[in-house]
């Protein structure tokens, strides 16, 4: 409508019936054209992943409390002046590689658990969906759950870093609260998705640490037995 308006306007002003389809093509190329990053972006884009990339190397080999940004640069061989063009700190860094790495857990287990009909269910598709993630997604896998992150909720995280942990909470609320029962309130759902993830984090850390890939799958049978007559037991006690 806008573009027939500018038109007549065109066509007042005495342009010729040339230049009206002129226009149109050009409004039509416009519209039509996609937006693609030009050099600079996809060189500022390639610099910013080389630095997550080895911001996630260092966090999952030292401990996102110990690496320094100098450790990171180095390890993406780039200066410090750099980095602090596309991030403020290193918290910021953490912040953006923990979103990430929480949305492809999310991923993973909404993949195992789609539309569970059971609390079974439910809690098979978060074992598996946590376990899928740890033996394709190793450094990811680390850097959340071995530092033992999902814990430190209530320990002041900055909110870029909270955020993301608060939605992965929010999850297994979505999943285990169908199968709940009505009396049991929000502040215990919470506690125990809180529980759960402790649990299912936990068990599979270990298991990273002691066990090789192979092994953590055949251990996952064993842990879902355990980790359901754990889920049950708080419900009993809720």
């Amino acid at each position: 409508m806008a573009c027939r308006v500018l038109l007549l306007i065109l066509q007042y002003i005495g342009l010729t019936k040339w230049s009206e389809l002129t226009i149109w093509s050009r409004m039509n190329d416009m519209v039509a054209q996609p937006d693609v990053p030009n050099r600079t972006q996809r060189r500022v884009s390639k610099t910013r992943n080389r630095l997550l990339k080895g911001a996630l190397s260092v966090f999952s080999e030292a401990g996102t409390e110990a690496a320094t940004i100098e450790m990171i640069t180095q390890r993406a061989d780039l200066g410090k002046g750099t980095f602090y063009r596309h991030f403020a700190d290193k918290n910021e860094i953490i912040g953006v590689l923990v979103e990430q790495c929480v949305n492809d857990l999310l991923e993973a287990v909404s993949r195992e658990a789609r539309q569970p009909r059971s609390l079974q269910e439910a809690l098979d598709g978060l074992v598996n969906g946590h376990a899928e993630f740890l033996l394709s997604r190793r450094e990811e896998y680390i850097m959340l759950f071995e530092s033992r992150m999902l814990l430190k909720l209530d320990r002041g995280l900055a909110p870029d870093v909270e955020r993301p942990y608060e939605n992965y909470l929010h999850r297994i609320e979505e999943l285990v609260r169908p199968f709940l029962p009505k009396q049991v309130d929000d502040v215990k759902i919470r506690c125990l998705a809180r529980a759960i993830a402790g649990f299912v984090s936990g068990f599979l850390s270990f298991g990273m640490i002691t066990l090789d890939p192979q092994a953590v799958r055949e251990s996952i049978e064993a842990m879902r037995v355990a980790f359901l007559g754990g889920v049950v037991g708080l419900i009993e006690r809720s």
